[in-house]
């Protein structure tokens, strides 16, 4: 048995991982999808948290995984409690370089006299149908998505490189101008592996029989980083 954590991205919750736990669970896994604090006065209060749920469960060989916003997240808890992890999995995920904040990780960098204050809530824009998102599970997704803290985005990460092993997977129909698809640049400039998952930004709601395969192959002892995923037929209708 091992234990996943999965970490949410911006604007939404726990709820996120609604359809791929209970897959993980079926295959006799151990789950937790916390909700991360709505009013983070920064960066530290997400990572605390996440923490805390470690320490507090006595939870060892986990599976950390972060989607999205989630990245920044997990990168510091990794830091941090890097005896109770076994692997890291960014999911379509903002992953900042060593003393970089989440708003640099953006197509383009950000002129820091435009950003809003630090205490700003940014409300969500509602989303639209579209590719593997259909028209229930976008409702289901708008009744639910919620502010999301700015000032988390306006700490540095640490300087170090977390030295937990690391996953990197990717949706094939992410928009250009979101942070992941930086985060994969870079990788490509690197020469670093990942996977490529059919299906948008949102695959845990939209694909969850191909990210739970990927997340329970992930917990596997020898992860063979960057095989071939078999995309499967998305789940449709509300969650």
């Amino acid at each position: 048995m091992s234990t996943f954590v999965l970490v949410h991205g911006a604007f939404r919750g726990g709820w996120a991982w609604r359809r791929v736990r209970p897959r993980l669970i079926a295959a006799g896994h151990d789950v937790y999808a916390p909700t991360l604090d709505g009013d983070a006065a920064g960066l530290a209060t997400w990572v605390d948290q996440v923490v805390r749920l470690l320490e507090s469960e006595d939870l060892l060989d986990v599976v950390l995984v972060g989607h999205s916003q989630g990245g920044v997240v997990v990168r510091e808890v990794a830091l941090r409690v890097p005896g109770r992890l076994r692997r890291m999995v960014y999911l379509d995920a903002a992953v900042p370089d060593p003393g970089e904040r989440a708003v640099d990780v953006a197509p383009a960098p950000p002129d820091d006299a435009l950003l809003p204050p630090r205490d700003t809530l940014i409300p969500p824009r509602p989303l639209s149908a579209g590719g593997d998102l259909d028209e229930a599970t976008t409702a289901w997704l708008n009744e639910r998505l919620v502010p999301t803290p700015f000032a988390p985005s306006l700490d540095r990460a640490s300087t170090d490189e977390p030295t937990v092993p690391a996953s990197y997977v990717f949706f094939a129909d992410t928009p250009a101008a979101y942070p992941s698809e930086t985060t994969r640049a870079r990788l490509d400039a690197r020469g670093t592996p990942y996977d490529v998952l059919d299906g948008g930004h949102d695959g845990p709601l939209t694909r969850p029989d191909v990210v739970a395969d990927l997340l329970l192959r992930s917990a596997a002892p020898r992860l063979v980083v960057g095989a071939p995923i078999h995309p499967a037929t998305p789940t449709r209708g509300t969650p």
